[in-house]
């Protein structure tokens, strides 16, 4: 179901599996450092906001969740969250962010988040080495990627009953097959590779 944000309709202890791509379609992910932002921010939202998640995927230029909020109202803030972070961060590593010229963190200890001062201490670790890595494959003037940017909103579909979840949970499994990516046998930002992250569904 693809509501308008301000119509999105919650259903308690329901299910979701949400699409969401980047602005004009821009193949970001198509640079591994980048699907790292991606991870590393789905990890720290779920040790925020302490949903289950089931599958995952980023794709070159969209991503799927499969997910059940802790409460429904949860399925917005976990999207904004997510949505936020990953562009501040990418923007980080690609220059673009002005947080590096005045020395803050690319990501701030923002209200409720404090009590998780060490986990975000280490992703903000990790953003630093990222850019370094991203500036020793693409120069401090890169021009390979544009100021990231999502497309606003995302679409969603609730879960209804065990083989409509089955359903989406092999649609997420074969969707890098779908969309032929490159060295494909050896893909690592699909769900089956982060078992950590993964809630049980069997």
């Amino acid at each position: 179901m693809g509501h308008k944000s301000q119509k999105r309709i919650y259903f308690e202890g329901a299910q979701y599996f949400v699409t969401f791509n980047t602005q004009d379609r821009i193949e970001y992910f198509v640079e591994p450092i980048f699907c790292e932002v991606f991870v590393a921010c789905l990890k720290l939202s779920k040790i925020f906001y302490k949903y289950n998640l089931y599958a995952f995927v980023v794709l070159l230029e969209h991503a799927h969740l499969l997910f059940l909020p802790h409460e429904a109202k949860d399925l917005s803030k976990i999207m904004q969250y997510l949505k936020r972070h990953i562009t501040r961060n990418i923007n980080f590593i690609l220059g673009y962010s002005t947080e590096e010229a005045i020395g803050q963190s690319p990501l701030r200890l923002e209200g409720e988040y404090k009590e998780y001062k060490d986990e975000i201490e280490k992703i903000n670790q990790l953003m630093k080495e990222l850019k370094q890595k991203f500036i020793k494959k693409y120069g401090k003037e890169q021009n390979a990627f544009p100021k990231f940017q999502w497309q606003k909103s995302f679409r969603d579909h609730y879960i209804r009953g065990k083989n409509d979840f089955d359903e989406h949970v092999k649609y997420i499994y074969n969707n890098p097959a779908k969309h032929k990516i490159p060295n494909l046998e050896n893909y690592k930002y699909i769900f089956t590779n982060y078992s950590e992250l993964i809630t049980d569904f069997n």
